[in-house]
């Protein structure tokens, strides 16, 4: 945290400045109220208005020296939490697919719109505060050493303890705002998956026990903010009863002190600086509290990944010849997948995955582009191990197609460049390629045509032609297709798979239907079978020699 604050150091400069300059309305204030005070005992009506005069002059310093102190703060404070929102979401978006599946995208949700709004709230509103009573409790010593240095020794000595007894409570403190902070995760997983599936909960009749559900999830939220809420208030009232006991021997001392013959202003000045050096610190270790709470979240928010990019990744995806797969074992959540797996995968092939329904389609499909990498055995890309092979370099070769396309609510030029530039002759490739131009040509305004949410106006074949365009165009070197003509129609998905079988590059896909004419066009069937790989020609595998 203390490296975010820091990184701007004219700004949090400023920062400071707009912080401490409101000390000199404070002593000015004071001096103000302890001469009117003053006025009683001399009972001097010139001393009077020069006291209201010395007043009102403290009142509109005051207003000048708030604005002058929000203006320097102001805009420290908006960088800063900009700072953090930009680099908790560039943290996301690089994150390796192994790390960022660790958590949930409503983990992701919660971290970036909960969490950094509570932090806005708090912590800023806590550092100034402390910043300021800091520099009150320094300026009140120092004017006490000038007034009573007894006084002032004693004073140093006294909140030295209270300081003590507020830290006591930190631990606590900052233990119960992990936990608000942990249940406003869980809600926001509660409550988006609730609607991602509300359509389901309504045909089965279950909004009642969903609904039940989330009130728990919210009662059990609302009850630790409110758990934190009242440890919070207790804290501060208890650090004020002790400022008020300290306070009340203040006054008894310096009256004490001062005798019959006394300075009324000066008591009421000596009792104010006093009294300033222990009200700040009643406050200064729940306020240090609240920072070091909101600023754990931070940092945990912005922590860099245990598993991420590995020193050992230093190569580029280059695959001119073979990917060679040898003694490839690997378990999912303790059950085996694969076991002493061996197999090679030729450049420019065309390759059928096939198995039963939990075989490990899928997983060898991401074993191969680097989503698992806590496998035994080898995979080697041209003699190179897939292990060190940088992610970006491989992201950058290959492409995917899913059975679930994702459209952006954007145009549909944006959806296959992918908010890139490319050539106009790549671009009219992909479309020819994808099968677009019917779509392109019923549309009015073609590429620049507005796609609704998640593609709302298009149909599942139309949606799956983006997704094939938005493959094409990047011309990769290898291509996953996972089941993606298992919810479109008889003759559209034969266009399709027809389509991906025309690309010229490496194709691994995973189909259950077979299409008479257009299946014949692959190189090979891999089939999972019992943990391991078994490759077919596809006129072995059509002459029954395969499992399917």
């Amino acid at each position: 945290m203390k490296e975010l604050l820091f990184r701007n150091k004219k700004a949090f400069t400023r920062y400071l400045i707009g912080c401490t300059i409101l000390i000199t309305e404070f002593v000015l204030t004071n001096y103000a109220i302890a001469r009117l005070v003053g006025v009683v005992q001399t009972k001097d009506l010139g001393g009077l208005s020069r006291g209201l005069v010395l007043g009102l002059v403290s009142y509109i310093y005051a207003a000048l020296v708030f604005i002058l102190s929000r203006h320097l703060r102001i805009g420290f404070m908006r960088d800063t939490t900009l700072l953090i929102r930009m680099e908790a979401f560039e943290k996301i978006m690089t994150k390796t697919m192994r790390s960022f599946n660790k958590k949930l995208r409503t983990e992701y949700i919660s971290n970036l719109v909960n969490d950094i709004n509570t932090f806005e709230g708090k912590y800023f509103h806590a550092l100034l505060n402390l910043i300021f009573g800091f520099t009150i409790y320094s300026v009140s010593i120092l004017i006490l050493f000038y007034l009573d240095v007894t006084l002032a020794l004693a004073m140093v000595a006294v909140s030295l303890f209270v300081f003590g007894v507020s830290r006591s409570f930190q631990k606590k403190t900052i233990r119960m705002q992990e936990e608000v902070q942990r249940s406003n995760e869980k809600y926001t997983v509660n409550i988006a998956n609730t609607f991602s599936g509300l359509e389901i909960l309504k045909l089965n009749r279950l909004e009642d026990r969903f609904l039940l559900q989330s009130m728990k999830e919210t009662d059990r939220l609302e009850r630790r903010k409110a758990g934190y809420n009242v440890f919070t208030f207790w804290q501060q009232r208890f650090s004020g009863f002790l400022g008020t006991i300290i306070s009340i021997l203040i006054i008894y001392y310096v009256i004490r002190r001062a005798g019959t013959s006394y300075d009324l202003t000066r008591l009421m000045f000596t009792v104010s600086m006093a009294s300033s050096t222990i009200w700040p610190i009643t406050e200064i270790m729940p306020l240090f509290n609240v920072l070091k709470s909101n600023a754990n979240i931070i940092e945990r928010i912005l922590a860099p990944d245990e598993d991420g990019q590995k020193e050992e990744e230093v190569q580029d995806y280059v695959f001119k010849d073979r990917i060679e797969i040898r003694d490839l074992s690997f378990a999912y959540d303790e059950r085996p997948v694969l076991s002493r797996a061996s197999l090679t995968l030729e450049k420019g092939k065309k390759y059928l995955l096939k198995g039963a329904s939990g075989a490990g389609k899928s997983t060898f499909i991401n074993l191969l582009s680097k989503v698992y990498d806590n496998y035994e055995g080898e995979i080697r890309v041209d003699g190179v191990d897939l292990r060190t092979i940088r992610e970006e370099s491989f992201n950058a070769s290959a492409s995917f197609i899913y059975q679930d396309v994702f459209l952006f609510e954007d145009t549909i030029r944006n959806n296959i460049e992918l908010y890139r530039s490319y050539p106009e002759k790549d671009l009219e490739k992909a479309i020819a390629c994808s099968g677009l131009t019917s779509l392109l040509a019923k549309r009015p305004l073609g590429l620049e045509e507005a796609i609704e949410e998640n593609g709302r106006n298009l149909s599942g074949g139309e949606r799956q032609r983006i997704a094939i365009a938005r493959a094409i165009i990047r011309n990769p070197v290898i291509l996953f297709a996972d089941e993606v003509t298992s919810s479109l129609d008889e003759s559209l998905g034969r266009l399709v798979e027809d389509t991906i079988l025309s690309l010229d590059t490496t194709v691994i896909a995973i189909s259950h239907r077979f299409y008479r004419g257009v299946t014949e066009k692959y190189d090979a069937v891999i089939e999972i079978v019992n943990g391991t790989l078994q490759l077919f020609t596809m006129e072995e595998y059509l002459r029954g020699e395969g499992h399917e």
